[in-house]
């Protein structure tokens, strides 16, 4: 499955490279949004974000640090040049190069309705050698200045109130630019401005019109659940739409803002759509939203055993988030099937929203191997501890398996070179869950089954037993000393060195 491109807001990624201490890449992103003047002279806006830390910094007069990129911006049409733009666009002054905040352009062409190439060509002033970069989009200009109509729809990072009139300002507001369309899990807001014209030339002056504006799945098409709003208006030369949707509670997934602009009639006049991608796992699904996603024709939709759609859906427990489990398992009491396969297809499309079913087959091949190899007579494989570990975390890099040693208990020690946080940890910052060196000790007490519980990891967020070893050996030590840390007396025991040092 392909990721929704914008119609109206292009995202551009400029590489090149550099030396400050080491070897960088001049990075940008670009998006535009086309309006109208009140006399209908429509114009593209251009909004260029360089990334602060890709640039080079040098000293300027003042003693500070400041970067400039050279910028030339050719906007054509039948290989005709329109317009042009070129200048050096200067970063913020800086004394501290290890914090350099990204910095923004805008630039303005007066375009008729129309589609045109805007070429860019840009370069690092303070490189030396330099090296120039390129990239060439489409633009279209589509407002018809003879019925009512939308501009484009520009996403915002914030806004305030205007105290003078600048190049950000419209309607009495200065306006930042969100110059991307993926929103991560420490966004709590999507804000937009738009505008809406000829109202007042096309509907009677005492009349009212409806502007709403809502997310819908991009995949599915449907409204997504508290994400609707509208506002009653007044025909006016320009009426300007500034609005903030609050979308903590927004699920990870591929998405469409749309308004609409309707007649007191209801009969759609204008619409406007841009897409956009949400990152934000840790959120709790909402039962109407899986329950409309599409799953016709999907890997889901040939599982149609209630009782091996459960088995699939508690298997992805060690990879799950705590809401997801407690979501999944509702659905499965509930046993209706066509919500299992609902979210089943949605768990792995938010995973992998390219390729869902490749990532669950593989996923798949490894809930076999450990249900062949951890399963018991009334556990399957995932369902035990070596078969969550497994799971969640990937096979071990060493197993020392010990299951004859005479004073102890059977037991194995999984030892990872590294391994990346629990499903529930913080998952927007998971360079802070990673962890190296991690061990698990699994025992077996009962002897007779293939059930090894985990009774100790050094890992964060698993079970920790400091006296785990009077546990293993507690098959020998009918009355051990359960207040101390270290092994009794036992014969051929070299737990605590596997431990220490698997091999």
């Amino acid at each position: 499955m392909k990721r929704p491109l914008l119609a109206i807001l292009i995202l551009l990624v400029f590489t090149g490279s550099f030396t400050r201490v080491q070897a960088r890449e001049l990075t940008a992103n670009l998006s535009y949004a086309a309006f109208s003047t009140p006399d209908n002279k429509t114009y593209i806006e251009t909004y260029l974000s360089l990334i602060g830390s890709s640039v080079y910094y040098v000293k300027n007069e003042k003693g500070n640090y400041q970067a400039a990129v050279d910028i030339l911006m050719t906007v054509t049409a039948n290989d005709s040049i329109k317009d042009f733009r070129r200048y050096v666009l200067h970063s913020p002054e800086t004394s501290d190069t290890n914090n350099c905040p990204n910095f923004l352009d805008l630039q303005r062409f007066t375009l008729p309705i129309g589609l045109y190439d805007l070429q860019i060509t840009m370069f690092d002033v303070n490189r030396n050698p330099q090296r120039v970069i390129t990239n060439k989009r489409s633009l279209i200009v589509d407002i018809d200045p003879d019925s009512i109509g939308l501009s484009h729809i520009e996403m915002l990072e914030s806004y305030e109130k205007a105290t003078k009139q600048s190049a950000i300002t419209k309607s009495g507001y200065d306006l930042i630019p969100y110059v991307a369309s993926f929103y991560p899990g420490n966004m709590a807001n999507l804000t937009f401005y738009a505008e809406v014209y000829n109202t007042a030339k096309v509907l009677p002056k005492d009349s009212r019109f409806l502007v709403s504006y809502y997310i819908e799945n991009a995949e599915t098409r449907t409204r997504m659940t508290d994400f609707n709003a509208f506002q009653k208006m007044q025909p006016a030369s320009v009426n300007s739409i500034l609005y903030s949707f609050n979308i903590s509670n927004l699920p990870s997934g591929n998405y469409n803002l749309i308004i609409e602009v309707r007649n007191s009639s209801n009969r759609l006049l204008s619409l406007r759509s841009v897409s956009f991608e949400r990152f934000n796992p840790g959120v709790e699904i909402k039962l109407e939203d899986v329950a409309a996603i599409d799953v016709s024709n999907t890997f889901a939709s040939k599982i149609t055993s209630a009782d091996t759609l459960a088995d699939y859906i508690r298997s992805l427990r060690p990879i799950s988030t705590e809401n997801e489990k407690e979501f999944a398992e509702n659905q499965i009491k509930a046993g209706d099937i066509k919500l299992m396969q609902q979210y089943l297809y949605n768990f792995w499309l938010t995973r992998n929203e390219l390729n869902p079913e490749g990532a669950w087959i593989k996923f798949k091949g490894q809930v076999d191997k450990v249900n062949a190899n951890y399963g018991t007579q009334i556990m399957r494989g995932y369902q035990t501890d070596r078969g969550r570990v497994y799971l969640q975390y990937g096979p071990p890099d060493q197993i020392v398996p010990m299951y004859n040693e005479p004073s102890s208990y059977p037991y194995e020690i999984w030892q990872y070179y590294t391994i990346r946080g629990n499903a529930t940890d913080d998952v927007n910052n998971p360079q802070n869950t990673t962890q190296s060196n991690r061990r698990f000790v699994f025992a077996n007490f009962d002897l007779v089954t293939n059930n090894f519980q985990l009774i100790h990891s050094d890992a964060r967020g698993e079970v920790r037993d400091d006296r785990w070893k009077v546990r293993l050996t507690k098959r020998d030590n009918a009355n051990p000393n359960l207040d101390s840390n270290q092994n009794p007396s036992q014969y051929g025991g070299r737990a605590d060195d596997f431990f220490i040092n698997p091999h």
